[in-house]
C-alpha cells in the first residue's frame, strides 16, 4: 500500500467526525479510516486499512454500487462531482445494516482517490418504513371494507416494514372458537394448504399462536419450523414447512376491550430474530388489526340491519300497494260475477275496474322486483338502471325528475350496485320525508372518482346534526365508506336537500 504524504494533514478534521470517513485508493483499497468508521462498521482501525473497499458489502449492494459509480463517471461533466446514495454493509458478526453515503473523487499526491463519507441509517429507515406502514394501515382500518382484503393488506404492510418473510392474522371463530386465518401475506394458501392445516389440527396439532391468544401476551417461538418438522402431529403440513424460508415466529395477541380476539403472526427469515423495537411496532400493528376486525364486524351488523330494514320497507310497500290492489281486484271480481247473473250489461264497469287495478298492481310488482334485483344493472349497466329507477319514481309518485348521466363507468358490478342502492335509498327518503315536487340526479365520471348527486326541493332538515333518526342516510354513508368513499349531506329547513356520494376509482375498479 503506497504512502500519501499529505494524508495526515487532510485527515485531521475527520478524526472527531460522527460520520464515517474512508479514503479509497485507485486499487479500491482503504488507505484511511477515521474512528467513526471503525465504530459504525465494527472493524478495528487496523482491520480496515488495506481492506478491499467493497469487502464489507453484501453482494447485491456491491454490484449496485459498482454500477452506480461507473454510470456516475460516464455521465458527469465536471470533475469532483460527488455521488450520493444508499447502500448496505455487513458487520463482522454478520449483521447487515443500511448506510447513506457521499463519494467524492479526489486527486491526492497525483493519484486518483475517492473520499467516502457514510452514516448508519438503519434505525432511521426502519422508523420511516414503520411510519409509512402505520399510515397505510390506519387508512385501511378506517375504510374497513372486506375483512379479508383489509387484513391481507395489513399483513403485506407488516412484511414490507420489517423485512420479514411472511405475516398472517388469525381471528377466533365465533362459532367454533378455533383460530382461523383471515389475512395473510407470503404464506401458502388455497384449498390444499387449508386442508393440510385442518388435518393437522384434527390430529391434535396446535397453531403457534394458540398460547399467545390464551395467555394474552406476545410470544416468540424460536426454531418453530424445525419443531413443527420434528413433530409427527404436524405431518400433513410438513411439505409446506420444508419449503418455508423462516425459522422464528412472533405471535402478538389482538386485544379488544380486554378480550383476545386473535393474533398477529410474523415469520422471520433464518438467522434473523426480532428486536425489542420491532416487537413494540408489532404490538401497535396488532392493536390496529383488532380495530379492523371489530370495524368489519360492526359494518356487517349494520349491513344486516340495513337488509332487514329494506325487507320491512318492501313488506310495507307490498301491503300498502299490491295487497290493497289485490283486495280491490277480488272485490271488483265478486261484483262482476254477481252482475253477470243478474244484469250482464252492467258487468262491464266492475270488470274495467278490475283490469285497471290489475295493471296497476302489475306495474307496482315490477317496480318492487326491480328494487330487489335490478336486472338492468347487470345486463344494461348503471346508467340504464338509474334511468329506470328515475322513471319509476316519476310514474309511481308523480315527481318531476331530471337527470344528467355520464357515459357508462367501467366498474365492478358490486360497486355499481352500491351506487344504485344509494340513489334508490335517496329517492325513497325523498318520497317518504321530503314532500318534494322536483328531484335532480347527476352522475359524474371523473378520472379519479365517481360522483352521484341527488338534489330535491323538499322541506329539508338540520343537516348539521349527525343524521338524526335518518337510518336511510346512515345506510347510504356506510355503503359509500365500504367503497372507500364519502357521503356529503347539505340541507336546511324548507330549503331542500343535496346529497353527494364520492366513490374513488382506486377502490371502485378500472378506469
Amino acid at each position: 500500500m503506497r504512502a500519501y504524504p499529505t494524508l495526515a494533514k487532510l485527515s485531521r478534521p475527520f478524526e472527531a467526525s460522527l460520520d464515517a470517513v474512508i479514503l479509497v485508493d485507485e486499487d479500491e483499497r482503504i488507505v484511511y479510516a477515521n474512528p467513526a468508521a471503525s465504530r459504525i462498521t465494527g472493524y478495528g482501525p487496523h482491520e480496515l486499512l488495506g481492506r478491499d473497499a467493497y469487502g464489507a458489502m453484501p453482494p447485491h449492494a456491491r454490484d449496485a454500487l459498482r454500477t452506480a459509480i461507473k454510470d456516475h463517471k460516464a455521465t458527469r461533466k465536471e470533475p469532483g462531482v460527488p455521488l450520493r446514495g444508499t447502500s448496505a454493509l455487513v458487520r463482522p458478526d454478520g449483521e447487515e445494516f443500511e448506510i447513506e453515503f457521499t463519494a467524492v473523487p479526489l486527486a491526492l499526491d497525483g493519484r486518483s482517490s475517492l473520499v467516502v463519507m457514510f452514516r448508519d441509517v438503519t434505525e432511521m429507515k426502519r422508523l420511516a418504513r414503520e411510519v409509512k406502514a402505520l399510515t397505510q394501515i390506519a387508512s385501511q382500518v378506517a375504510f374497513a371494507g372486506s375483512l379479508q382484503a383489509t387484513l391481507d393488506k395489513l399483513a403485506e404492510n407488516v412484511v414490507r416494514a420489517t423485512g420479514t418473510v411472511a405475516a398472517g392474522v388469525c381471528l377466533v371463530d365465533e362459532d367454533s372458537q378455533e383460530l382461523r386465518f383471515f389475512g395473510r401475506y407470503g404464506l401458502p394458501e388455497g384449498p390444499d394448504a387449508e386442508a393440510r392445516w385442518k388435518e393437522a389440527v384434527q390430529r391434535g396439532a396446535r397453531m403457534p399462536n394458540t398460547d399467545s391468544v390464551r395467555e394474552k401476551k406476545t410470544l416468540i417461538h424460536f426454531d418453530a419450523r424445525k419443531k413443527i418438522l420434528d413433530d409427527p402431529l404436524y405431518e400433513p403440513i410438513h411439505p409446506l414447512m420444508r419449503e418455508a424460508g423462516w425459522d422464528t415466529v412472533v405471535s402478538v395477541p389482538l386485544i379488544y376491550r380486554n378480550q383476545a380476539i386473535g393474533a398477529l403472526n410474523v415469520f422471520y427469515p433464518r438467522g434473523k430474530n426480532p428486536s425489542e423495537a420491532e416487537i413494540a411496532f408489532l404490538t401497535v400493528i396488532a392493536d390496529q388489526a383488532a380495530v379492523a376486525a371489530e370495524n368489519a364486524r360492526l359494518f356487517e351488523e349494520a349491513r344486516q340491519k340495513a337488509v332487514l330494514e329494506e325487507r320491512q320497507r318492501l313488506a310495507r310497500e307490498l301491503h300498502d300497494s299490491v295487497s290493497q290492489a289485490l283486495y280491490g281486484i277480488a272485490l271488483g271480481a265478486r261484483t262482476a260475477r254477481t252482475l253477470v247473473d243478474r244484469d250482464p250489461a252492467q258487468a262491464g264497469e266492475p270488470l274495467d275496474y278490475v283490469l285497471s287495478l290489475a295493471e296497476a298492481a302489475l306495474a307496482e310488482m315490477r317496480a318492487l322486483i326491480f328494487e330487489l334485483r335490478p336486472e338492468a344493472l347487470e345486463t344494461e349497466g348503471l346508467v340504464a338502471a338509474l334511468t329506470k329507477q328515475m322513471e319509476s319514481a316519476r310514474a309511481r309518485h308523480g315527481l318531476e325528475v331530471t337527470a344528467e348521466w355520464c357515459d357508462e363507468p367501467d366498474l365492478p358490478y358490486e360497486v355499481k350496485e352500491a351506487v344504485y342502492r344509494i340513489a334508490q335509498e335517496s329517492l325513497n327518503n325523498i318520497v317518504k320525508h321530503a314532500q318534494a315536487r322536483r328531484v335532480d340526479l347527476r352522475l359524474s365520471c371523473g378520472a379519479d372518482e365517481i360522483v352521484l348527486e341527488i338534489v330535491d326541493d323538499g322541506v329539508g332538515f338540520a343537516s348539521e346534526e349527525a343524521f338524526p333518526g335518518h337510518l336511510g342516510l346512515r345506510s347510504m354513508r356506510e355503503r359509500a365508506m365500504r367503497l372507500g368513499g364519502t357521503l356529503q349531506v347539505e340541507s336546511a329547513q324548507s330549503q331542500g336537500t343535496r346529497i353527494r356520494a364520492y366513490i374513488p376509482r382506486s377502490n371502485g375498479g378500472a378506469r
